[in-house]
């Protein structure tokens, strides 16, 4: 098969610590599972994506090793190979079997470090607030990662995978279940984009589909997604005001 026709990027469903930063105080950031509106979220985005598919695609799903991302995968597998889906009526039996996908664990698209167990909540607004001046991008989270040093990793990532593309039997749909700074640092390395442009990007929704499909002519990624960024909202809320 050699590229796949489709890249998706998804960001894992809700999470407990979505709900509650606070719970990042006593449980480490990778044991963080979904809440049960992140199960549906999950189930939910394998219906769509099934709906995406072709017949006969074939498809490899990297996820990071993250508790909340294995969940997510293991819960859009669920009703993505469905021979019957209870909350859909209508459904019929899927053409996917969960024994022909390829799941990997991928250390590399974890979430950006944030140390080990967070601080206190006005030690962690203070962090916030420090980042935005210093910019998203570069500011260390103390004892963690920075933007940057996520995107020298996941650099490492998208070598392996364009290397992989050159095998004759990878298959037709490459999904990676990851996070949402993950998502854009991966955008911002496959696409070239700047640091400007990068710290002006909002973060994508729970299980929203970030797709990259294969030009014909080309063979190149076409960004199917409109990005929200911060600059566009403000103008927005310049207008209405």
């Amino acid at each position: 098969m050699g590229k796949p026709r489709l890249i998706i990027l998804i960001r894992h469903a809700q999470s407990e610590g979505n709900k509650n930063r606070e719970i990042h105080q006593v449980i480490p950031d990778h044991r963080v599972k979904l809440t049960d509106e992140g199960w549906k979220q999950a189930e939910d985005a394998g219906r769509r994506l099934r709906n995406l598919l072709k017949p006969d695609d074939t498809l490899q799903i990297y996820t990071s090793p993250y508790r909340r991302t294995r969940e997510t995968t293991e819960a859009l597998l669920s009703t993505l190979t469905a021979r019957h889906d209870p909350d859909d009526p209508d459904s019929i039996p899927s053409p996917f079997s969960r024994t022909r996908i390829k799941v990997y664990e991928e250390p590399r698209i974890r979430e950006q470090d944030f140390g080990n167990f967070q601080p206190g909540s006005g030690e962690m607004e203070r962090m916030w607030a420090e980042r935005a001046d210093y910019g998203h991008f570069f500011y260390r989270i103390p004892n963690g990662e920075s933007a940057a040093d996520a995107y020298d990793r996941i650099s490492g990532f998208n070598e392996s995978l364009w290397r992989q593309f050159g095998e004759k039997d990878f298959p037709s749909v490459c999904v990676l279940v990851t996070h949402g700074l993950m998502t854009r640092v991966f955008l911002m390395k496959w696409y070239h984009w700047s640091v400007e442009y990068f710290e002006d990007l909002r973060n994508i929704n729970h299980c929203e589909f970030i797709i990259m499909r294969k030009s014909d002519d080309s063979g190149k990624y076409l960004l199917e997604n409109q990005l929200r960024t911060w600059s566009e909202l403000k103008r927005q809320r310049a207008e209405q005001e």
